[in-house]
């Protein structure tokens, strides 16, 4: 017969374990079972213990998602552990990081896209320097006078600056600056900041400002031309220039103008300091040639004291038409104003010249640089007036208020020229081509109808140029590159294929065509 022993007679190994499971049980919410003194408790304590570790180890690995977590240290004390949220807190951080990268992206892109088709400078408001071909050198040419323009200006401005200080620091000492003092200052200003000798182009000669009666055979009209742009004729650019028989061969021998009979009702009413002449017309058609050459030849002496317009030189002469330059007339003119040179000026009091384009050379020009003309076209296929199955590439032309819709560019050029026929307010319009192998008669003939006065001394380039013997800069090699574009026929049909050509033929308008002089190309055999 066993003999009953009392728990303070089990050994303390034993009594420790109870202890602790007691204890343990206790901090885990059950209540410790009671010691009968027969070591009963014992065995209950320990098997509950084992079921306690199952349970637990259940709940670790059924729990490991949830915020708290019982662990066991090494000395059997159970404790909890702080909720593991770190990698869901820096996923979610990354997430958003992502999501607010591609939205400014997003947003980035669409800026870029609607500066792009808005073309504000580009569009309805002045054609655009950044291009390839023969217009790059033409534009260039304009906006770099306007550039130095401003760098005359303020280099003026420096100079009487640099004298009223010198005057304020040494009122005793100072010596008033003589002319030939601010011109010393001027110069030095100059070489640092004017043009830099122009690069040898591809397959044009080098333009020399080295004087040279030699015309090298090239005839005296082509001559002449190329004095006025204060270019200088060698033996290497003579041989590449067209001969004057194959311009006549193009475009006849004598410029083309129409609407000279309005400038008489043009003068008769508009006061002579309200009137203002620019150029008009669509993409591509030397309008900023032509501005340039009235800037720099004509002036209208009453424009100086107009309180109704001005301009930098306050002569009359504008870049754009109030409603915008390459805006069709009929929907814009008195009904839009353009975004430079159009607010507060009286629309009705502005004499627009408008520019064309031989149609097949016109669109050689838009393959180069579409401005806000867009159609199925692309490097090798262009202009893409029709499709493999001869089906006409539908245009979209974005002006001044919104997109025209058209059925190909050669559509837009009828339409867009067939409108200004249509026109009755006083206005010319003339040829490209002419502006270039005539330019002079063209600008003339234009200053005379506004009631201006025209230079005695007709220039390509400005003045202020030639007067200081700076190098030619690269708008006058462009001046060069565009007489070799027009002057040869053999680039006129660049890039259309026997469809395009086909496609032309029926649909161009004979009435324009004629009318403006320009023959149509022999049809593929």
């Amino acid at each position: 017969m066993l003999e009953r022993r009392n728990s303070r007679d089990r050994p303390s190994s034993t009594r420790l374990s109870s202890s602790l499971t007691n204890h343990s049980r206790k901090k885990n919410g059950h209540r410790a079972p009671q010691d009968n003194g027969n070591g009963s408790n014992s065995m209950i304590s320990s098997q509950d213990n084992n079921r306690g570790k199952s349970k637990r180890i259940s709940r670790s690995n059924s729990e490991t998602s949830t915020s708290h977590a019982t662990r066991r240290s090494s000395n059997g004390r159970n404790y909890k552990t702080k909720p593991d949220g770190g990698g869901s807190s820096v996923g979610n951080n990354f997430s958003k990081y992502v999501v607010t990268l591609v939205m400014i992206i997003a947003i980035a892109d669409l800026i870029v896209l609607w500066t792009s088709i808005d073309a504000t400078i580009g569009d309805q408001n002045g054609d655009r320097p950044h291009q390839i071909g023969p217009e790059m050198g033409v534009h260039q040419f304009t906006a770099e006078k306007r550039v130095t323009d401003i760098q005359m200006q303020l280099l003026q401005d420096i100079a009487k600056k640099q004298q009223e200080q010198a005057k304020q620091q040494n009122p005793k000492k100072f010596r008033t600056l003589s002319e030939n003092d601010i011109r010393r200052i001027e110069e030095q200003r100059r070489r640092q900041s004017q043009y830099a000798p122009i690069d040898k182009v591809k397959n044009v000669a080098k333009v020399n400002k080295v004087k040279n009666t030699d015309t090298f055979g090239v005839d005296e009209h082509i001559v002449k031309i190329l004095t006025a742009a204060n270019i200088q004729l060698d033996e290497e650019l003579a041989s590449q220039l067209p001969t004057w028989d194959d311009i006549v061969s193009m475009y006849g021998d004598k410029p083309i103008i129409y609407g000279l009979e309005t400038c008489q009702t043009y003068r008769d009413t508009v006061l002579p300091a309200d009137r203002m002449l620019g150029p008009a017309g669509i993409f591509n058609t030397g309008t900023n040639l032509l501005f340039e050459l009235m800037k720099g030849n004509c002036n209208i002496k009453e424009a100086k004291t107009s309180t109704t317009h001005r301009e930098p030189k306050r002569n009359g002469m504008r870049f754009q038409p109030p409603w915008g330059k390459h805006n069709p007339p009929s929907n814009y003119r008195d009904q839009h104003v353009a975004k430079f040179w159009g607010e507060g000026i009286n629309q009705t009091a502005f004499f627009p010249v408008v520019m064309i384009k031989d149609f097949y050379h016109w669109a050689g020009s838009q393959c180069r640089h579409a401005y806000t003309s867009h159609w199925d076209h692309g490097v090798g296929r262009c202009p893409n007036l029709v499709d493999a199955y001869n089906h006409p590439n539908r245009a979209i032309v974005k002006f001044g208020k919104g997109f025209e819709y058209y059925e190909s560019i050669l559509d837009l050029w009828n339409k867009y020229y067939q409108e200004w026929e249509e026109q009755t307010f006083p206005h010319l319009m003339t040829r490209y081509e002419d502006l270039l192998f005539h330019g002079e008669e063209i600008t003339r003939l234009a200053c005379d109808c506004v009631g201006g006065e025209f230079t005695t001394n007709f220039a390509y380039v400005e003045g202020s140029a030639k007067e200081n013997g700076l190098p030619i800069h690269n708008g006058a090699n462009g001046l060069i590159k565009a007489l070799l574009q027009y002057g040869s026929s053999a680039n006129r049909l660049s890039g259309f294929t026997d469809r395009d050509r086909l496609y032309a033929s029926r649909k161009l308008d004979s009435d324009l065509v004629n009318r403006y002089g320009y023959s149509a190309p022999p049809l593929p055999t």
